[in-house]
């Protein structure tokens, strides 16, 4: 049984993300995914018990409990992966892998687990945790499962027999060591990743985050992530040098008017973030994001390039508009205060007056997401759930970070089929559709593709 992370301000996380997708309050849905899954897999086979330590890790940061081995009766839903044969008498779900794809569904499967690449047996666990909990759940969620849930491989357009192939990084950039980031290397492990990957963040571990975010637990609270995360990586990584770096990206010391950021992986928070990174002029960005925890998009492009960039991806709407408002109104401060991304000394007096339990000095960097989580978390906000700042449980980051490490394989590698797109919308809780991949032209009122200036530079930097 994998030991339970979750504190009460990551049960809080959790809960806030069940309570925007349902609309109930915070203590019904924490009261729904006071839950118990039981995982079975044959000890013999190698697959399935892969695909179970996978599954356990992602969802026992979602439920109350995992139940891998002892005989429990009062499990809400029994995971069963391949051969193996039930041991309770709760509600069944049953995983069959095949050479091509994964099923999830009602009826028992008599075969072993086909031996498919250990990337793959990651992808599958994060849609098995999705079903299990939409079936556990009762079926509430606001959107129908099929059944079976199947996850046909090849609708990653990618050549599955070229996952062990080695992948050049070269000096790479990763903005962001939260969930995004952590779930990246998580399924990074299970590549041959070479060169050396910058993690920048400057940031530290909460309580709060360990709800999704993957390599941390109590132990590592309070900590900066990208210490950690580069620690506890590492070891994984013969091949690859993980360099933390505690700085915003916009402010590491070699940045320079030159083409100094050629590579860029993208795992920041908030859309105006990522408006931001595309300023610093990245050559090739691979970027990935999640919404609440409906979707993953995906982004890639190379610079100099005549379709979207990552300001076109993400340009502004009523939604972050509306969320900045909320912020704004509940710590006391103004819109450009919260639009400026993190709490500057002035401010920080203005929100201690606010709220005196805490030190201004603590708050001087502190983004305005993240202080705002971190209230709500600790009961010192008390707002409806659906105005939260939603973070998604740690099955659907971990599948977006899986996506990212698998568009490097597509990008990076040889021969690996689809790349005639840059932008794609996946659900944790529908099957992969390949169909869905689209080429996004250039937004018109782009803030940096419509400015003429920027666009010259960003032409003689990588022309």
């Amino acid at each position: 049984m994998s030991p339970n992370l979750l504190t009460p301000e990551a049960r809080w996380e959790n809960a806030a993300a069940l309570a925007s997708a349902l609309g109930l309050n915070l203590d019904d849905a924490a009261e729904a995914l006071d839950l118990e899954i039981a995982i079975t897999a044959d000890p013999a086979d190698a697959v399935a018990q892969q695909i179970a330590r996978e599954f356990s890790e992602l969802l026992s940061r979602t439920v109350r409990r995992i139940s891998e081995s002892h005989a429990e009766g009062n499990a809400a839903v029994e995971l069963v992966i391949g051969c193996a044969a039930p041991r309770t008498d709760g509600a069944k779900l049953y995983l069959d892998v095949r050479d091509d794809h994964a099923s999830i569904s009602g009826k028992a499967s008599a075969a072993t687990c086909a031996r498919i690449p250990s990337i793959l047996a990651l992808l599958t666990a994060c849609y098995a945790s999705a079903a299990t909990l939409y079936h556990a759940l009762g079926g509430i969620l606001p959107f129908e499962l099929p059944e079976p849930l199947v996850l046909r491989f090849d609708q990653l357009g990618i050549d599955l027999t070229s996952l062990g192939q080695a992948i050049y990084l070269g000096h790479t950039y990763m903005a962001g060591a939260g969930a995004i980031g952590n779930g990246f290397l998580w399924a990074a492990r299970h590549l041959d990743l070479r060169g050396q990957l910058d993690i920048v963040d400057d940031d530290h571990v909460s309580s709060g985050n360990l709800n999704r975010q993957v390599w941390f637990n109590v132990d590592d609270i309070g900590h900066p992530k990208v210490d950690r995360l580069a620690e506890r990586a590492q070891p994984l990584f013969p091949r690859l040098v993980l360099s933390p770096r505690q700085f915003r990206l916009q402010d590491l010391p070699e940045k320079s008017e030159s083409a100094w950021l050629r590579r860029l992986i993208v795992a920041v928070d908030s859309r105006r973030a990522r408006r931001q990174l595309q300023n610093e002029f990245p050559g090739e960005v691979f970027d990935a994001s999640t919404t609440d925890i409906r979707e993953v998009v995906l982004h890639h492009h190379v610079q100099p390039t005549a379709q979207a960039c990552l300001s076109c991806i993400y340009e502004p709407d009523d939604e972050e508009l509306s969320r900045e408002q909320h912020i704004a109104e509940h710590l006391g401060v103004s819109l450009d205060d919260v639009r400026s991304e993190r709490v500057s000394p002035p401010v920080a007096q203005v929100i201690v007056s606010r709220f005196p339990s805490l030190v201004a000095a603590d708050l001087v960097g502190t983004a305005f997401d993240t202080l705002f989580k971190r209230l709500c978390a600790e009961g010192q906000l008390r707002t409806s759930a659906g105005r939260t700042i939603v973070a998604p449980f740690a099955f659907v980051s971990v599948l977006a970070g899986t996506l990212l490490a698998l568009d490097l394989v597509r990008w990076l590698g040889k021969g690996n089929g689809a790349r005639d797109f840059n932008y794609w919308r996946v659900s944790a809780w529908h099957p992969l559709l390949g169909r869905r991949r689209i080429l996004r032209p250039r937004e018109p009122r782009c803030a940096f593709c419509g400015n003429s200036v920027l666009m010259k530079v960003n032409e003689a930097m990588w022309r």
